[in-house]
């Protein structure tokens, strides 16, 4: 199972128990937790290590949650990504992403990191759908999904109180199915750029038989490739 992925200059990889220094700074700092999980429960950093250990001893299937370190080629490790509350019988997950120094909220990295997410969800997890909830405070992220290509599907009406601001808000509700993954325009031109290709074409499967299977040559199954990418076989 994939639980990584590779963007121009995001790497996307699974949380590990070493990276719950990182994770418990960022979540005892209430400009992030605020915008990417609010009420978040308080932990020790030992509480943190064994959660992280156990979701690393499982499957994401298994345990319901995948989470992601955004790592920059430059910056190190920049903010966290995942996708929660999983239902394989409606094969959809609960997606959230947050930057936590705010230098790095407005430089394309949560564009980036959400189009490496959806490869995942759709090219290798093969999810149907994935859906997000966006703080109404939050117009900035609200406004960069819309922009992406998800569809806002309504509005929850004080649907969650935030003790730090000790109010209800509102929470957006946005999603994006497999069909309008494959057939937006915007993902497409946004990953060629961002991933380095396009990411809405499903991944190629090529079909091994008896004819183009590998001999000791390999000579056969090559020249299979090549007339199948339209290429004129070479001397090699």
């Amino acid at each position: 199972m994939i639980l990584s992925n590779q963007g121009r200059s995001l790497r996307l990889r699974q949380t590990m128990p070493d990276d719950a220094p990182i994770l418990l700074r960022a979540y005892e700092d209430e400009s992030f937790i605020s915008l990417y999980r609010s009420n978040n429960t308080r932990q020790t950093e030992e509480q943190l290590r064994q959660i992280l250990a156990k979701r690393k001893q499982n499957s994401p299937a298994k345990v319901g949650y995948l989470e992601l370190m955004l790592e920059h080629k430059q910056h190190g490790i920049i903010g966290v990504a995942a996708l929660g509350d999983y239902s394989p019988i409606h094969q959809r997950a609960e997606y959230l992403v947050g930057l936590f120094d705010e230098k790095h909220r407005h430089a394309g990295y949560g564009i980036e990191a959400t189009l490496l997410v959806l490869d995942l969800a759709f090219n290798t997890f093969r999810l149907n759908k994935i859906y997000s909830y966006v703080y109404e405070y939050n117009k900035y992220s609200h406004k960069n999904m819309i922009d992406l290509g998800f569809k806002h599907e309504g509005t929850l009406e004080e649907h969650h109180y935030s003790l730090p601001k000790d109010c209800f808000v509102n929470l957006y509700v946005n999603g994006m199915t497999v069909r309008q993954f494959r057939t937006s325009e915007k993902i497409q031109r946004f990953s060629s750029r961002l991933v380095g290709h396009d990411i809405t074409q499903p991944p190629q499967v090529f079909e091994i038989t008896e004819k183009n299977k590998i001999d000791d040559t390999g000579q056969p199954f090559l020249d299979g490739l090549r007339k199948m990418a339209n290429l004129e076989p070479k001397n090699l």
